[in-house]
């Protein structure tokens, strides 16, 4: 979906030409194939993405794209679109092609039933996305850092993989995980979704499971030491609104599987206690806020508010 560029191209020359570009502006991982893109755009359970890529003679010189993901809170479940994605070739950033796009894939998330749509910009990016797309400011995403103070007891940890995703022992554990009662807006983990979300190429995730709750992390290295980042915490049983669960096990159990004098948390959680250090945002190597921005009168922009955020919930990994 490329403003006429994709004219007679396939789905997978698109993810070819829009992972080419990714990767020279953002490297990572996730780039080193088209394979990362046909998950995300074309496998979510959610339904497809919703993407536009702009061309110069011939060349991929800008993408944006939004993801459906269904949340809810007292109210019921809405479609709420993520943001992501958004890259201009390095020479044409002022030519207004985020602009441009992004005006154009949310008309047509509105159309397609989305309710809003959530974004975690860096500190460059943000000033554009609320002056020019319309986005409210939510607040900085809060990072952590978690000293292993408890004990791993009671956990039990585990790689993912495809095997694992496939078995009774997981659809078992996706089938209890959201009961959770909701004040302010969280995401509606199915199965479905969970299973999807997991199975990210190069993923790497790890998952801990007590009695009570399920955690996700993924090893992060930094200044050749191995770092525990907690990506996700899922209550396994119905939990009333301010009724809480300690972080202190799965912590532990997080930083023993990755031999990691601490773990990472970025976001928050209104049924898992997380304490810990809070670094300086001048010290975060990038930090990041969330937006958020209405598409619908049933979704508020001004009166939005969020229950629980974390890294599962967008793509940082």
């Amino acid at each position: 979906m490329t403003d006429g560029a994709g004219e007679g191209r396939t789905t997978a020359e698109e993810h070819a030409r829009n992972t080419e570009l990714l990767n020279a502006e953002l490297p990572d991982r996730r780039f080193d194939g088209p394979d990362y893109l046909a998950w995300l755009y074309d496998e979510n359970p959610e339904g497809g993405g919703v993407y536009e890529g702009i061309d110069e003679d011939g060349r991929r010189m800008a993408h944006y794209a939004l993801i459906p993901q269904c949340w809810r809170n007292a109210g019921g479940r809405a479609p709420v679109y993520f943001s992501l994605n958004a890259v201009t070739r390095s020479g044409a950033q002022r030519k207004g092609y985020f602009v441009q796009i992004g005006h154009r894939i949310y008309e047509r998330a509105r159309r397609q039933g989305a309710k809003g749509i959530l974004a975690v910009p860096n500190e460059k990016s943000t000033p554009g996305a609320l002056k020019y797309l319309g986005y409210r400011f939510l607040g900085p995403l809060p990072v952590r850092v978690l000293p292993p103070l408890g004990s791993a007891k009671g956990f039990s940890s585990r790689a993912v993989d495809g095997d694992w995703l496939a078995s009774a022992d997981f659809a078992q554990l996706a089938a209890e995980i959201d009961g959770h009662a909701a004040s302010g807006w969280t995401q509606s983990w199915s199965p479905e979704q969970l299973r999807w979300r997991l199975a990210q190429p190069r993923g790497g995730y790890v998952v801990h499971v007590s009695d009570d709750l399920l955690a996700v992390s993924v090893e992060h290295r930094f200044a050749g030491l191995a770092f525990a980042v907690i990506v996700k915490f899922l209550p396994r049983r119905p939990l009333a609104v301010g009724e809480t669960l300690s972080s202190r096990g799965a912590i532990a159990a997080a930083c023993r599987y990755h031999r990691a004098p601490a773990a990472v948390y970025a976001g928050f959680n209104a049924h898992v206690r997380v304490r810990g250090v809070r670094p300086p945002r001048r010290l975060q190597p990038a930090p990041l806020n969330l937006l958020f921005r209405s598409l619908s009168d049933e979704v508020p922009q001004e009166t939005f508010t969020l229950d629980t955020y974390e890294f599962l919930d967008f793509d940082a990994y």
